[in-house]
Parts: structure tokens; C-alpha cells; sequence
């Protein structure tokens, strides 16, 4: 007997374009075994399905478990290590296996607690998939410090992440408005509950639009870990003109000729940094000074209109694109820059 598999109707008999299953990949035969079982027994059956993630795509497993509930007088036992996998089966029974010592502990956890957990991890813009397995989540502003922290840490801290995750939520932005404890609670009860998610080791957000007050009030019921920038946002420690220069030349149609000079971008900066659109107030001449612009200034939309006009819009500063590569290039060549922040980070991920 030959097994035949056929990516057109098998109806049109055409042999030559069928492939042999020995010719297929392993998936495709462990898959036919699964649904021949369930396709074809006659009683009710328990079929074992070990890591399927590790012979399927993610979508092909998606698409295995929505036929297998289609057969729900089977019990279906699965093992496996992907969060994808998990929420594909929104399982009615779940077991947490750990080891302890020598010994495999199991400990079964609330379906509805997952599926709350899962739930609320998408109102902050994450997925199960971006904490599971992490130890502990250290969670920040957004993508750009999700890709640029990590790097803080192995390049100036020489620290690995081991098995700390850096997470972006997706907007922090209700954090300034009446609702900042409750979006505050949100990602408390997220990283405490137990079950899949671990827990939280710190929050770092931008200073950028909340009050001293509200700031204070979210540090102290935080216990410390709501933690603020002291700059205003994270954008502000990337003005570095050598750096912003290199980046910009180093960006494919800058310019249409010559690089960036350093020169260029300081000039830019003298001319337009003190501009009011950059300030939430209008800075005196007698105010003006280089610590309290590197502080106050609206880093983010400085950079993004100095690429503009630079490049003569040829190019639009990308937040975390150019952003870890201007993060890449102080790592590298101008560490000191960084070091108030790599310090802000230390202390998150020490204190527990």
C-alpha cells in the first residue's frame, strides 16, 4: 500500500503530481496519524499529541486542534512549551509541570484565570507569547525600550537578561489620566497572578505628561516598582550629536550626496532646540541652560524633525528602528550617555 498526498483535486487523477508521503515532511505524516485515530475509531479514544509546535507551523497547529473539536468524544492530552499552542486549544483543564529537585511537580491552574490573564495582556498591546517562560517581566514604555533596554543591559550593565523579559505595553498613556491606578492594577494583577504569567519586576515608563504629583503617588503605591525616567522621555538620551550623525549617514538616501557631519546636526540643534513646540512652557532666555534641555526637552519630536528637515524629508525619524541604532552606537562609543538610565534599570531588577 502507498500513501498519496495531493496539494490539487485528487480527482483529476494526475499520479505525477502527487508526492509520496515518504517523500513528505514529518509533520504531514504525524498529522494523518492524529486525525486517522480520531477520524476513524469507533469509541471514544485518548489521543496523546506531544509538542506538536515542534513538527508544525504555528498555524498548521492552530488549524490541527479547531478539526480535532470537531470530534469532542475523544479526550485530548497535550504537552508542549508554546503559549500559541495553548491558546489554540483553550483547554478545559490546564497543568502547570515543574521541576523541583528531582521530581516533576504538577499543579493544575484556572482555565478562567488563563483566559482572564490572556485577555488583559491584550488590553496593554502584549501577548502570552511575550512572557511566557520569562522567570520575571521588567515592563516599559513601548517597543522602543523593548528593543533598547535589553541592550543597556548586556552592553554597559554586562548583564545577560537571563530569564528576565523586557516588555512594551502598548499605550501607558491612561497612566496621566484619572484612570492611572486602575491601569495600574491592570498590570499588577497581570504580572501577581499565578498560573502562565510570571511576575512583574519593575515598570519604567517616561516622565513625559504626568505630573510630579501623580508621579509620586504611583511610585509610593507601587511599593517602588512604578519607576519614572528623570529625563522626559527615553528619546532624550539619544542627543548625541556624533551619534545622530552617524545614524542619519549611515541611513540609506539621507542625503543625496554627502554624510552628515556632526557639525550639522549641532548647528540644527542651536537654531531650533529651544523652539516652544519642543517645551510644555515657554523657557527664559535666563532659564536656558544645556542640563535643563536635555531634561525638559521634548526628545521625540526633536529628533523627528531634525531627521525631516537633514534629509529634506527624505527620510522619517522611526522611533525604534533609528532608536536602536542610535542606542546601538552610544552603547558602543559613548556608554556615559546611558549610564543614568542603566542605573535606573539596575535597581529595578535588583530590588527583587
Amino acid at each position: 500500500m502507498r500513501a498519496l498526498l495531493w496539494n490539487i483535486d485528487p480527482d483529476t487523477e494526475r499520479e505525477d503530481l502527487a508526492v509520496s508521503l515518504s517523500e513528505s515532511g514529518t509533520g504531514v505524516g504525524q498529522v494523518l496519524a492524529i486525525l486517522y485515530v480520531a477520524f476513524t475509531s469507533e469509541y471514544p479514544r485518548t489521543i496523546v499529541i506531544d509538542e506538536p509546535q515542534s513538527f508544525l507551523h504555528p498555524g498548521a497547529v492552530r488549524k490541527l486542534f479547531e478539526i480535532l473539536k470537531g470530534y469532542p468524544q475523544h479526550q485530548y492530552v497535550i504537552t508542549t512549551h508554546s503559549p500559541n499552542a495553548v491558546a489554540a486549544a483553550d483547554p478545559q483543564a490546564l497543568f502547570l509541570v515543574r521541576k523541583q529537585g528531582e521530581e516533576s511537580a504538577v499543579e493544575q491552574l484556572d482555565v478562567s484565570d488563563a483566559r482572564y490573564q490572556a485577555r488583559f495582556l491584550r488590553e496593554v498591546g502584549a501577548s502570552l507569547s511575550d512572557v511566557f517562560g520569562a522567570d520575571d517581566v521588567l515592563w516599559v514604555e513601548g517597543p522602543t525600550e523593548e528593543e533598547c533596554f535589553p541592550l543597556i543591559l548586556s552592553k554597559i550593565l554586562g548583564r545577560p537578561l537571563r530569564g528576565t523579559k523586557v516588555v512594551g505595553v502598548l499605550s501607558t498613556g491612561d497612566l496621566e489620566s484619572k484612570r492611572s491606578r486602575d491601569v495600574y492594577r491592570i498590570y499588577q494583577r497581570l504580572s501577581e497572578a499565578g498560573g502562565l504569567l510570571p511576575p512583574a519586576v519593575g515598570f519604567i515608563f517616561d516622565r513625559e505628561g504626568r505630573s510630579k504629583v501623580r508621579r509620586e503617588d504611583l511610585e509610593r503605591e507601587s511599593d517602588g516598582l512604578v519607576v519614572f525616567t528623570p529625563q522626559r522621555m527615553y528619546e532624550n538620551y539619544l542627543l548625541n550629536p556624533l551619534a545622530i550623525a552617524r545614524v542619519c549617514s549611515r541611513t540609506e538616501g539621507f542625503r543625496e550626496e554627502d554624510n552628515v557631519a556632526p557639525e550639522d546636526v549641532e548647528r540644527w540643534i542651536e537654531e531650533h532646540g529651544w523652539d516652544e513646540k519642543y517645551f510644555d512652557a515657554t523657557v527664559e532666555e535666563s532659564d536656558r541652560n544645556d542640563p535643563f534641555w536635555r531634561t525638559e526637552v521634548d526628545g521625540a519630536k526633536l529628533l523627528k524633525d531634525l531627521f525631516a528637515d537633514l534629509s529634506e524629508t527624505r527620510v522619517s525619524y522611526e522611533k525604534v528602528v533609528h532608536g536602536v541604532d542610535l542606542t546601538q552606537w552610544l552603547c558602543d562609543n559613548a556608554p556615559e550617555d546611558l549610564e543614568e538610565l542603566a542605573g535606573l534599570i539596575r535597581v529595578q531588577l535588583e530590588k527583587h
